[in-house]
């Protein structure tokens, strides 16, 4: 049996333990990130410089989670100087200690790392401990003395409260007017983005162009369709054809939702002409009047919620 938060401690010292605690804790979020501030900056020194936040922290799912304040200061490590000739990743990370539940732990504070990457021509993420959060990622230079000259990329893994969502993930707008030119049934992959999830999510694919037909014949049509992929593959059946006349100037419009899991992840349209006339594409950059449907392309992935 267990005891409720809010519920005060019985006679015989019965009441809330930390791991309910924790698993309380657990049921508001969707996986364990950054909360609130921790901004990452570098500094004269070797050492990398956060600033106060809160992040949701766990050692394992059986173990909930925590959350866990950090009041600004510097890693407790320094890293290297930047390799000489190529650059490399580092991770800055915040953990929560807690003994005397955990024995190894030295104590039961808050505590924030960073876990030095290996110099590389194209530098990889290294592994954090697994009971750490990641805050954020650094780029180390070649070269560098100190961790000013380091940089932050990729984005900030945040911690999801259930129910929420990302909004959008990822987008690509071709805002240009061309014609296009590959011959029919030539599939062109094209727009790619790249985003990373925290969670298995639900994501939603939509597209939206203008095109006309090519030929100048009033008669002309041209029908041009695509499809979504996801890491290489095409997501199943959600390929669409769309229809256009050489006097008509239309705006189409198509959406797809499918589960994607946590991770990095590749995206992109890939396009084909399917019959009569290549069309042309078309885009104005007016706003609020009779031009704004020229819309060009636009590849927009949205976050609906998580995967169950």
């Amino acid at each position: 049996m267990t005891t409720a938060l809010g519920v005060s401690v019985d006679e015989n010292d019965n009441g809330v333990t930390p791991l309910v605690h924790r698993m309380i804790i657990g049921s508001f979020f969707q996986n364990k990130g950054v909360v609130d501030g921790l901004k990452v900056t570098g500094r004269s020194d070797l050492k990398y410089a956060v600033a106060a936040g809160v992040a949701v922290c766990s050692r394992a799912a059986s173990d909930g989670k925590m959350l866990a304040y950090w009041p600004g200061g510097t890693t407790e490590e320094a890293v290297n100087a930047g390799d000489p000739s190529n650059p490399r990743v580092d991770v800055i990370w915040i953990r929560a200690n807690n003994k005397p539940e955990y024995v190894s732990d030295a104590d039961n504070q808050v505590h924030v790392g960073v876990t030095q990457g290996v110099a590389s021509a194209n530098p990889v993420k290294p592994v954090i401990p697994a009971d750490a959060t990641e805050i954020c990622c650094m780029r180390m230079p070649a070269g560098a003395t100190s961790t000013s000259a380091a940089s932050m990329i990729w984005t900030v893994p945040y911690a999801l409260p259930y129910g929420s969502t990302l909004g959008v993930v990822a987008e690509n707008w071709d805002r240009r007017n061309f014609s296009w030119t590959a011959d029919k049934g030539v599939i062109v992959r094209e727009q790619r983005v790249t985003f990373t999830l925290p969670t298995d999510r639900l994501l939603r694919f939509t597209y939206k162009c203008n095109f006309s037909a090519q030929n100048a014949n009033k008669d002309s049509v041209s029908e041009w369709a695509m499809q979504f992929y996801v890491d290489g593959v095409p997501l199943d059946h959600s390929a669409t054809n769309m229809v256009s006349h050489n006097t008509s100037w239309t705006t189409h419009e198509t959406s797809y939702i499918s589960a994607v899991a946590a991770g990095t992840h590749t995206a992109e349209i890939g396009g084909w002409l399917g019959y009569g006339s290549k069309p042309n594409f078309h885009y104005n950059d007016a706003t609020g009047d009779q031009n704004a449907v020229w819309t060009g392309r636009r590849f927009l992935i949205v976050d609906v919620g998580a995967a169950v």
